[in-house]
């Protein structure tokens, strides 16, 4: 597959079209430029919650440098080695999440898309592992994130994979692509890592035809067990400073201090508001393959995970209240 079927870009800030220019785009109205740097459009009116954009950028030169004499793993290893934000003794637990990304994909879009479809925008597309997945099944793929540090490590493994789809850098909440561009969206992870959820959630719904549809995951606000990444238990009920200096404590960082926790039932209002059809919710289950490089004991309780969450007198409560779940709503219309 190519990105040979990507979308045109617009201005995020005021819509109007943009025109390739020497080192980017402008746009025609209000003539704001967006760079491209090491390959990638950055469409971004603003940094990200971690980090500024001038810092995002200079820490995506030094991951790009790195990766021009290294593998992807390599790479990926040395993104955690420079991130503050993640102990080290966390961070190979975080690796291991990024790559199984492939792998979890692939169970999201049998979910969203079983026989596949035109065109799929993967939002919050982080290292591009579902850029990987997608494009067995889809005509063309195009993977966004406010990060330009992850999208030079995505870059890498679509490297090395052959896979070729578009990256753009750009906000969830103010895409630059015309509306109605898309037939599939991808949103793993997504809605927790923005600053409005539903403002990421209606600007993915503008963003995709008629008839179009969406994949929602997320970790959810109402499990009371430890969050997978940190291990704090029911850390979504928890009021904010709390959780934070139980964090600091604990990781010597608030790892989660920008994460806006949604449940199955906000992301249903949310949905709503933003003229989405509710299709199905579900607790999400890992596939064997999210479960290597993993203790014996995690194993067990993953497989113990999965029968009650598959059980049909437990699934709805773990579709409520268990530590993942994931939903598909449609856009309205005539396909």
């Amino acid at each position: 597959m190519t990105d040979s079927g990507a979308p045109p870009f617009v201005c995020p800030d005021c819509r109007a079209s943009v025109g390739l220019t020497t080192g980017g785009y402008r746009c025609s109205a209000c003539a704001l430029f967006y760079p491209v740097l090491f390959g990638i459009p950055d469409f971004r009116i603003r940094g990200d919650q971690y980090l500024s954009l001038d810092d995002d950028r200079e820490k995506a030169g030094r991951l790009h440098n790195y990766g021009l004499e290294h593998d992807f793993a390599s790479l990926l290893a040395f993104y955690y080695s420079i991130t503050d934000d993640v102990p080290g003794h966390l961070a190979p637990g975080f690796a291991n999440y990024v790559l199984n990304a492939a792998d979890r994909a692939r169970l999201q879009l049998q979910l969203l898309a079983p026989s596949g479809g035109r065109i799929l925008l993967d939002l919050g597309c982080g290292s591009g592992g579902a850029l990987v997945a997608g494009t067995a099944t889809f005509q063309t793929c195009v993977g966004v994130d406010i990060a330009l540090r992850w999208l030079v490590v995505a870059q890498k493994r679509l490297a090395e994979t052959g896979v070729d789809a578009q990256l753009v850098c750009a906000d969830a909440e103010a895409l630059p692509f015309a509306d109605r561009s898309f037939s599939h969206v991808l949103g793993s992870d997504l809605l927790e890592n923005t600053r409005s959820p539903k403002d990421a959630l209606c600007s993915a719904a503008s963003a995709m035809g008629a008839g179009g549809r969406i994949y929602i995951s997320a970790s959810n606000r109402r499990w009371i067990g430890p969050h997978a990444a940190t291990r704090v238990w029911a850390a979504g009920l928890l009021h904010d400073r709390v959780r934070s200096k139980l964090l600091r404590r604990r990781h010597s960082v608030d790892i989660l201090r920008a994460v806006s926790f949604v449940s199955p039932a906000s992301v249903r209002r949310m949905a709503q508001d933003c003229n989405l059809l509710h299709l199905a919710t579900e607790p999400f289950v890992p596939g064997t393959g999210q479960l290597q490089n993993r203790s014996a004991v995690f194993r067990m309780l993953a497989r113990a995970y999965s029968l009650i969450a598959r059980a049909p007198v437990t699934r709805t409560i773990m579709t409520a209240a268990g530590p993942v779940f994931q939903s598909v709503f449609a856009k309205e219309g005539a396909s």
